[in-house]
């Protein structure tokens, strides 16, 4: 049960923004974001899936994934992908009905997501630098996905996803990783975790934002829900310089020696949380103060 947050000499601001347009392949930082219906702009409305099983393609199974460029080119609405030897791909950064082809429905984890393939030009890039047959797919606008497990009651929108794992939005904060980092072998940036917000206070405590549930953003002071703790994969294990999976394991290794933190989960690394707006349509950009009004217990009782 959430409960009024105690007045706090902790200022928080948000110090970062991060939206990832390709699941899994590199993220574009940002200055400010108009929250939609999924989430920042553009998060995770692409993404790789294998043609013949059916399943999501992320560095899980093919860490090189976080050495593809990811660029929002607004003048021109294309969405850039770059690699390596590979050359140039643009997509509509909009696409209309006109460029999008077959529907796939795809599992996202415990969810079925209506998806639309993004042509042959897209599957042989693709395919191409993933060395199997492979489609990239866009998220049908059409058909929500809705999220609704650890959503309060007071969350006026529904929230939604796009092809994100669960929760529209990831936030970590800089006292958090500046912890972690006393005690994995090699330091960590935030992209290793892939936040969406980062926030920022002198005086803020590590894994305070775990007991939050409500905190309002900039000067509107618009909500946003902490839902629960963000459960780690092997994600963080890749090298974000070579795209490859470090031998040692780590972080995840040492890290599973101090973050199996979540009562309902004792077993799950954990780092940063998931989070909804109350409402989609505010804007939200770096310097915003944040506020924690709300405090509460956190438990992964269900599956995210």
């Amino acid at each position: 049960m959430a409960v009024a947050a105690e007045p706090s000499s902790d200022e928080w601001t948000v110090s970062a923004l991060y939206t990832y347009p390709v699941k899994s392949c590199q993220g574009v930082r940002l200055h400010g974001s108009q929250l939609t219906s999924t989430g920042l702009e553009y998060d995770r409305l692409w993404m790789l899936v294998d043609a013949r099983s059916k399943r999501f393609v992320t560095q899980r199974q093919l860490p090189r994934l976080a050495l593809v460029r990811v660029a929002i080119n607004e003048a021109e609405q294309l969405l850039e992908l770059s690699a390596d030897a590979m050359p140039l791909l643009q997509l509509p950064l909009h696409p209309q009905p006109a460029d999008l082809h077959d529907s796939v429905s795809v599992r996202v984890w415990y969810d079925m997501v209506e998806a639309r393939r993004c042509g042959d030009v897209a599957d042989a890039w693709v395919t191409q630098l993933v060395g199997r047959p492979t489609w990239m797919l866009y998220k049908d606008p059409h058909k929500p996905r809705l999220v609704s497990r650890y959503v309060p009651q007071s969350c006026k929108d529904a929230p939604q996803s796009g092809f994100a794992d669960v929760f529209p939005l990831h936030v970590t904060t800089e006292p958090s990783l500046d912890d972690v980092n006393l005690h994995v072998p090699r330091p960590l940036s935030q992209q290793h975790f892939r936040p969406n917000i980062v926030l920022r206070s002198p005086r803020g405590k590590p894994y305070a934002e775990e007991e939050w549930t409500r905190v309002e953003v900039g000067p509107s002071r618009w909500s946003l829900f902490f839902t629960s703790r963000t459960p780690r994969c092997s994600m963080p294990n890749v090298d974000l310089k070579t795209g490859q999976m470090n031998e040692d394991r780590e972080p995840m290794t040492t890290m599973r020696t101090f973050r199996c933190v979540d009562p309902g989960k004792p077993s799950f690394v954990c780092f940063g949380m998931q989070a909804a707006p109350q409402t989609t349509g505010n804007f939200i950009k770096v310097g915003d103060s944040v506020i924690v009004c709300e405090r509460g217990h956190h438990a992964l009782t269900e599956p995210l």
